[in-house]
């Protein structure tokens, strides 16, 4: 066996702690150095070499900053980065292919990005000896055999161009300074496809408007539309759904999916199931530990590979990476409405600026999840905001207010939590969190390695899952959540469906749920409120349907059909055109 010894130097205080980990481990007490500290106040280097894995290290931590993985010493053979001394490894490389879009999948810190950069040239692989110059023809070595041997060694002697669309777009309003978004895509429009991007991806009404004016999901279309207008041989797109409805999604997949028809290589990363699964001909699995290790998986088709996925096992390696499989569940239409009401509320109709929203009556049962549904700017988070107002007794309160009153979670959430983590939590709660609360919710959403941070200093993903948390752990007769499933990975993406579904029935309380993930809203919703109209100007919510006709009506509306897969029930987006896409239209039924 061979040790991966991680330090978390952002956690790390040694001192404030009296440095348990040197003081406790058995090698240091034997003489020799294990674990030293090069100054007092830096965080601790782990010999792995002299580590026998015991992990007292790790217990004896009180912030949780130390990781020891024991690992079988022939996968050494295959590390091709690391980032440092006591930091991340990642194993492997992807086989990549032409004129195919190739799609990475995993955990948050499980490497993807890393894979990404490595391709585009950004990150240097190292092999595993941190400190060195390795050349490229050390690199190709480690490399000979592959099947994409000649394909990379282009890459990493510079004979293709990558063009790289990142993960996080907050620097590009400021590295573009006051340019319009036309004047922006403008420069970069190597192909002259200016006027059809636009189009493609609803870009016009904006097309004038200042790169720094734009929103979330404005920015990562204009990003999607510089990489792909530029000319290159490699494209890589890091998230290109993160901020987009569910049509934008479809329509940037679209767009990324024709760039293999040139024979390009298209490699993504994302953690929208449903986009991937339409989108990817291949998929590349990265599994390990986040934060300490990764490896990359052989290369699957596009099905296997995500059905292996959810499995937790990769049949063709025999290995498997999770003890649980994830199976979603199969909606059987409620024929009655709930025997018991949570909450009813009437007509509504609300102006904002030049906005209106107008909705149809209706209730949610005990026991419920309603899920709201709908494109950006049609009203989803004003229609959640006004049931609110409806619950709270017409009180027209802020976010922050709304959240230490009730379980809601809104859609934007920087800037609402001050605090050390676990004092957050326990005021939520009211008192310390229960073990089972700690297994089922804190642990999966890895917010237990948080408690000691401030919550001001947390990423968007951390700070989404502390948000999702703190509601629900109040004791709250219904929950209201906006977008819960961003920033998240797969993974926490299905602990917080299945936290909502567990305090759901245990409180015997109700949810709404705005939501854009198709596979994360079909999993949690009993019933959607489906919202259609003009974005923008003007937006008509339906009644609460059952989860078929809401979804069917949403399918419509986008202008696909799915149906599900039969080994997990998950659900797949089909091909335009393909036989069983004909049937289902022929029939009406654009949902299973």
């Amino acid at each position: 066996m061979v040790r991966v010894a991680v330090v978390d130097r952002d956690s790390c205080k040694p001192t404030k702690c009296g440095k348990p980990c040197r003081k406790y481990c058995p090698i240091v007490r034997i003489g020799q150095e294990a674990i030293y500290f090069a100054e007092d106040e830096a965080p601790p280097v782990i010999n792995e070499y002299l580590c026998s894995g015991c992990c007292i290290c790790v217990k004896k931590c009180p912030f949780n900053a130390i990781w020891v993985v024991n690992l079988p010493d022939e996968l050494e053979k295959k590390v091709f980065h690391r980032y440092g001394v006591n930091a991340f490894k990642l194993y492997g490389f992807p086989v990549l292919s032409k004129g195919a879009v190739t799609g990475i999948l995993g955990e948050n810190g499980i490497g993807k990005s890393t894979v990404l950069k490595i391709i585009s040239g950004i990150v240097k692989p190292n092999l595993g000896r941190v400190g060195e110059d390795v050349n490229v023809n050390e690199i190709l070595s480690f490399l000979r055999g592959s099947v994409s041997f000649n394909l990379v060694e282009e890459i990493f002697k510079g004979r293709v161009r990558c063009i790289y669309k990142p993960q996080y777009l907050d620097d590009i309003p400021r590295i573009i300074g006051g340019k319009s978004v036309r004047e922006t895509l403008e420069k970069v429009d190597e192909k002259g496809v200016l006027n059809e991007v636009l189009e493609r991806l609803d870009l016009k009404s904006v097309a004038d408007n200042k790169v720094s004016s734009l929103s979330g999901g404005e920015l990562q279309r204009l990003a999607v539309a510089a990489a792909f207008m530029r000319r290159g041989d490699v494209y890589l797109f890091d998230e290109p759904s993160s901020f987009l409805d569910v049509k934008q999604r479809l329509k940037v997949a679209e767009l990324v999916a024709s760039l293999k028809e040139d024979g390009k290589i298209v490699v993504v990363v994302e953690h929208d199931l449903t986009m991937l699964d339409y989108l990817a001909d291949y998929l590349v699995i990265i599994y390990g530990q986040p934060s300490v290790y990764g490896i990359v998986s052989q290369v699957l088709s596009a099905r296997v590979g995500m059905n292996s996925y959810l499995e937790g096992y990769i049949r063709q390696e025999n290995i498997r990476f999770r003890r649980e499989r994830i199976r979603f569940q199969a909606h059987s239409p409620a024929e009655e409405s709930p025997a018991l009401k949570m909450f009813e509320w009437p007509s509504i109709q609300v102006s904002l600026g030049g906005f209106t929203l107008k909705a149809e009556k209706g209730f949610i049962g005990v026991g419920e999840v309603i899920g709201i549904a709908g494109p950006n700017g049609i009203g989803k988070t004003t229609m959640l905001k006004e049931l609110l107002k409806y619950f709270s007794g017409g009180e027209s309160l802020s976010d922050r207010d709304l959240a230490k009153r009730i379980g809601y979670k809104p859609q934007y959430v920087s800037g609402m939590f001050n605090g050390v983590v676990s004092d957050l939590l326990k005021e939520a709660y009211g008192g310390d969190v229960p073990e089972v609360l700690e297994s089922e919710l804190i642990k999966p959403l890895k917010l237990d390695r948080l408690y000691d941070r401030l919550a001001e200093t947390l990423s968007g993903g951390e700070l989404q899952a502390l948000a999702i948390a703190i509601a629900l752990l109040k004791d709250s007769p219904i929950y209201f959540l906006d977008e819960p499933c961003a920033y998240l990975d797969v993974e926490q993406r299905l602990v917080v469906i299945r936290a909502i579904r567990h305090t759901v029935m245990t409180k015997k309380a109700s949810a709404f749920i705005v939501e854009h993930d198709i596979a994360a809203l079909d999993f949690l919703s009993d019933r959607l409120i489906f919202i259609h109209g003009e974005p923008g100007v003007q937006g008509y919510a339906s009644e609460p349907l059952n989860v078929v006709q809401g979804m069917n009506s949403l399918l419509k509306y986008l202008d696909v059909t799915m149906r599900r897969e039969p080994e997990n029930l998950r659900p797949r987006i089909n091909k335009k055109d393909s036989k069983t896409d004909r049937l289902q239209r022929a029939q009406g039924k654009y949902y299973y």
